[in-house]
């Protein structure tokens, strides 16, 4: 519950000795009966009145929730939202990619996943997993983790020590130290609930030339790995209750398929993970940097899957192209050599597809099918299911919302940048 958040809509819809009683009524509900509420609540009132003073530093609303736009849900949404802030940040295009590189370190940084607060172990084991991944797919040994983790004011902090034991878990079986973090509340005291929310960073070193995805031409062979799922397919079943899967997801398959990928470099041009919106939407990425296809075998794909995962998603219908499975993708032109390093190494893996020119969509199935991503990756849990996989508004609204944010707050970046050139 975000009291801010909350005192904020009521004091534009009802009156002040409304708000007061609704806002007594949650701080009870989560604190019991203190001395000192009223007075919180009198404060609280108190600060959201004073911060309307600063709107020029607010935002300004353009109608398009992080809900309706897509944001963080892997699909087309995502994917347009991400352009309009590389955009804004005058990034380019080809850095769209798993990790930043820059000379020869490597940085990536992932969220938690947001349906794993009430599970900080795995939450934080799969974070750690996923930006490790990240850089070790672009070619970098890891050097080190960060953390940073956010409690809300009601959680335990046995989630905290929990969340660490997932990081360090991690951190630990890969031999890579943690560097630096940083604990916070949620809004400070004015979120209460249990919720964390936070993210894991990691930094490596280049051992050679990036395995960027500006390197994917025609031609080339696409190896994938076994893929045993992380905080997704965990997700995917807590919330259905489905007993056995999770421990499935806790290996480092595919970590130990990039180190070993690592020592036959000189035959690998590229690599990524199937995560973000599964292969449907790393195909997008790799399009709009390449503007080629990546054509593929459904069923070579679909046996590198966990067994029991894939057997979970067949039964629950829950498309295995539209979701993370935590596998690697390797583009080589000498497939032969890398299968039999990982082969060497305990990694499953095999040609799944191959590179062409662009054939009208980013992947397609070898007799020709597209395989188009949605708006949002495939529902996963019950709730999600009842989403649905669209958004109340067309592409083209989207857009249109979305050029409108990004005019407001660039209009914010280039005074403030003008007012920093005046004064320096």
């Amino acid at each position: 519950m975000d009291l801010e958040g909350y005192a904020r809509r009521l004091l534009n819809h009802v009156d002040e000795s409304r708000v007061r009683t609704e806002l007594l009524r949650w701080l009870e509900f989560y604190k019991g009966r203190r001395d000192f509420n009223q007075r919180f609540v009198d404060a609280l009132i108190m600060e959201v009145r004073n911060s309307e003073k600063f709107k020029n530093f607010s935002f300004t609303k353009v109608g398009l929730t992080a809900g309706d736009s897509g944001l963080g849900s892997r699909g087309l949404g995502d994917n347009l939202i991400h352009l309009k802030l590389f955009e804004l940040s005058k990034r380019n295009l080809e850095t769209l990619d798993d990790a930043g590189i820059v000379q020869d370190v490597v940085v990536s940084v992932d969220g938690i996943h947001s349906r794993l607060s009430y599970f900080p172990f795995l939450a934080g084991f799969h974070a750690t997993k996923a930006t490790l991944r990240d850089i070790m797919v672009k070619g970098a040994i890891p050097l080190g983790i960060l953390v940073d983790i956010h409690l809300s004011d009601d959680s335990d902090v046995s989630m905290l020590f929990d969340f660490e034991a997932g990081v360090s878990t991690v951190a630990e079986s890969m031999n890579v130290p943690i560097l630096a973090g940083s604990t916070l509340r949620i809004g400070g005291d004015m979120v209460l609930g249990e919720r964390i929310s936070g993210g894991v960073a990691s930094v490596g070193k280049l051992q050679g030339e990036p395995f960027t995805r500006k390197r994917i031409v025609e031609g080339q062979q696409i190896i994938m790995t076994e893929g045993h799922g992380g905080g997704t397919i965990s997700s995917m079943a807590i919330f259905h209750g489905l007993e056995g899967i999770v421990e499935e997801t806790l290996r480092i398959k595919d970590l130990e398929a990039c180190f070993a990928v690592n020592r036959v470099r000189d035959l690998v041009k590229s690599m990524t993970d199937v995560t973000n919106g599964g292969i449907r939407g790393d195909a997008l990425e790799i399009s709009e940097i390449t503007n080629l296809s990546l054509v593929i075998d459904e069923e070579e794909f679909l046996s590198l899957i966990n067994p029991r995962i894939r057997k979970a998603m067949e039964e629950l219908r829950i498309d295995p192209f539209g979701l993370s499975i935590d596998s690697i993708l390797i583009f080589t032109d000498s497939p032969d050599g890398v299968l039999k390093t990982l082969k060497e190494n305990g990694v499953e893996a095999k040609v799944i597809g191959e590179v062409t020119r662009r054939k009208g969509y980013p992947i397609l199935t070898r007799d020709g099918r597209e395989m188009r991503p949605a708006f949002r990756e495939s529902p996963y849990t019950p709730v999600k299911a009842v989403i649905g996989n669209y958004s109340p508004m067309n592409l083209d609204e989207i857009k249109s919302r979305l050029e409108e944010a990004y005019k407001n707050s660039l209009s914010k970046k280039e005074n403030v940048l003008k007012n920093l050139k005046t004064r320096s």
